[in-house]
């Protein structure tokens, strides 16, 4: 039987989703805010599918309790997901897989998505580093301008190169959704730090639950040891959040960053493919 979750299974639903999947502590906390999941229910939970709807966009996460059951229980959850997307004429839907999990790539294939690109998880096990040479503040709302800006351009060209639209973010984006990402950076302030040089800003990073969720360097001073220096810096706050461990996810075609990243002392713990479809 395929039904909406209870609250009271959201800690088996979490379970479910990190028997293969490596998430992020924000990941989760976005599982147990979700205000769409599907569970399949043949005396206890076998798999659940979670949809976040944005317009006539959906993100897709699924979690099936054996690698046997991917298929079957698979294609029942998606069937029923399937009247939600014609009832809001969802358009594109966006999901995300282990990448070497062959059942998973099998059941995504026959359901008709293409494959995207690739994303690898790291982490850091290593001692905190000497305190890089970097002019380091904390977040506050009037460099907001100055860090949405700079950090659009900053990954522009990897947007673009991978097709994850809108390229520049800012450039795109509304007023109301500019105004709604100011907000939501503003309550993350504690963990945001920026980094100056002469007055201008050079970086930016965020470091949250020792992930760090965020990492640039202005387009007009990379190539020149910034993103070292900003690195060092988060990974040793991020070693005070937690002693054991810094993560980190990063784009597989991005040959720079998963450069020094490996460099530095960073391993691949995991690798996923995301995959899109286009609903006519």
């Amino acid at each position: 039987m395929i039904r909406d979750y209870k609250q009271s299974e959201i800690n088996e639903i979490i379970r479910i989703y990190t028997l293969e999947y490596k998430a992020m502590p924000a990941e989760i906390e976005a599982l147990k805010s979700a205000n769409k999941i599907l569970v399949y229910d043949d005396n206890g939970i076998k798999g659940f599918i979670r949809l976040a709807i944005s317009g006539d966009y959906c993100y897709v996460e699924m979690g099936v309790l054996t690698n046997e059951l991917i298929r079957r229980v698979g294609l029942k959850l998606w069937e029923e997901a399937k009247k939600l997307f014609i009832e809001k004429s969802i358009k594109f839907v966006e999901v995300f897989h282990v990448k070497d999990n062959l059942n998973w790539q099998q059941l995504f294939n026959e359901i008709g998505f293409e494959y995207w690109y690739s994303v690898y998880r790291f982490s850091y096990k290593g001692n905190k580093f000497n305190e890089p040479n970097i002019c380091a503040v904390k977040y506050e709302d009037k460099y907001y301008e100055d860090k949405i800006r700079l950090e659009s351009e900053a990954f522009s060209v990897l947007r673009r190169e991978n097709d994850i639209k809108p390229y520049n973010w800012y450039l795109s984006a509304s007023k109301d959704a500019i105004e709604h990402n100011r907000k939501e950076t503003l309550e993350q302030k504690e963990y945001i730090y920026l980094f100056f040089e002469n007055n201008e800003m050079v970086g930016a990073s965020m470091i949250k639950n020792a992930e760090i969720d965020l990492l640039f360097v202005n387009i007009k001073y990379q190539g020149k040891g910034y993103g070292k220096k900003i690195l060092e810096f988060t990974i040793n706050r991020g070693l005070e959040q937690n002693a054991a461990s810094v993560n980190l996810n990063a784009l597989a075609s991005n040959e720079n960053a998963l450069r020094l990243y490996k460099n530095i002392g960073f391993k691949v713990v995991q690798a996923q493919d995301a995959r899109k479809l286009t609903i006519e």
